[in-house]
């Protein structure tokens, strides 16, 4: 049982940062390009990729690799659990999320090379910077 709550608990720390919910709400309404993700966010890759590591290790979300990109997305529904399934449900309420799921619809209609160039474009700017 003490496994069953700490794995719990862990899932519960996945998704108590703000742009960890973020991504998992916005990867609730399909599979995006892991660029694609932090363009609609307007967040580093690099941010991006850590909440992703933190999700992935709870079991929220999959990736697949397609050549030099990487897509993620929610498990399937069949693989997801009821914790999911409520975080997702309630999620879909917030401002935030629904401004998300807007962007992404723009983000989408761009090519994923044109997206990928500019955000990397991006962490070279914020880069140099520093």
């Amino acid at each position: 049982m003490a496994n069953d709550l700490r794995a719990m608990v862990e899932r519960l720390k996945a998704v108590s940062h703000p742009l960890r919910l973020r991504v998992l709400a916005l990867l609730g309404a399909g599979e995006l390009c892991v660029c694609q993700v932090a363009e609609v966010l307007q967040v580093p890759q690099s941010s991006v990729s850590e909440a992703l590591r933190e999700l992935r290790r709870a079991g929220f979300v999959n990736e697949r690799k397609e050549g030099r990109w990487v897509f993620v997305s929610v498990v399937p529904q069949t693989g997801a659990s009821p914790l999911l399934e409520g975080i997702l449900a309630e999620a879909v309420s917030l401002v935030e999320v629904h401004q998300d799921r807007e962007r992404a619809v723009e983000v989408k209609l761009l090519s994923i090379p044109m997206v990928c160039c500019k955000v990397q474009k991006a962490a070279k700017a914020e880069v140099i910077r520093v």
